[in-house]
């Protein structure tokens, strides 16, 4: 080989290593992009577990003294498991999902604070009841 032929190999294995690093820089921001979307649809499905409780706490509030509801957790609505609270001081349903908080409001100021979390073999089942205005949980 001559001294030309020999840069111009040089060149052309450049401008091939540059192409296979684009496709692969390519490749990486399509994964990246594609885990943030799963996280967020899970992060969702946490959020809809909170909305779904707290409609459920308002329910039984707005329809009186003595009335009680049974609301059940599927299991396996979020993997890993999710962590929900009932805070009385900020009158919120507390959703902890891979270390993010999802707050709903309710509309009662008078909660029992309660804490359970998701299963991912079996459904739970809350029992949520007002007793004269305060609203108590209680886990079947």
């Amino acid at each position: 080989m001559d001294l030309d032929k020999q840069g111009q190999v040089s060149a052309e294995l450049l401008f091939i290593s540059l192409i296979v690093l684009v496709v692969m820089v390519g490749m990486l921001n399509l994964m990246s992009g594609e885990i943030n979307q799963t996280s967020t649809g899970e992060l969702g499905k946490a959020r809809v577990l909170g909305e779904k409780m707290s409609g459920a706490i308002n329910a039984v509030y707005t329809a009186g003294s003595g009335y009680s509801a049974n609301f059940t957790i599927t299991a396996g609505i979020t993997a890993p498991e999710s962590t929900i609270q009932v805070n009385d001081t900020s009158d919120t349903v507390d959703v902890i999902y891979n270390g993010n908080k999802v707050s709903i409001h309710v509309i009662p100021k008078n909660l029992t604070n309660f804490e359970t979390s998701t299963s991912s073999d079996t459904d739970k089942i809350i029992t949520i009841k007002n007793d004269k205005g305060k609203i108590t949980f209680q886990e079947v």
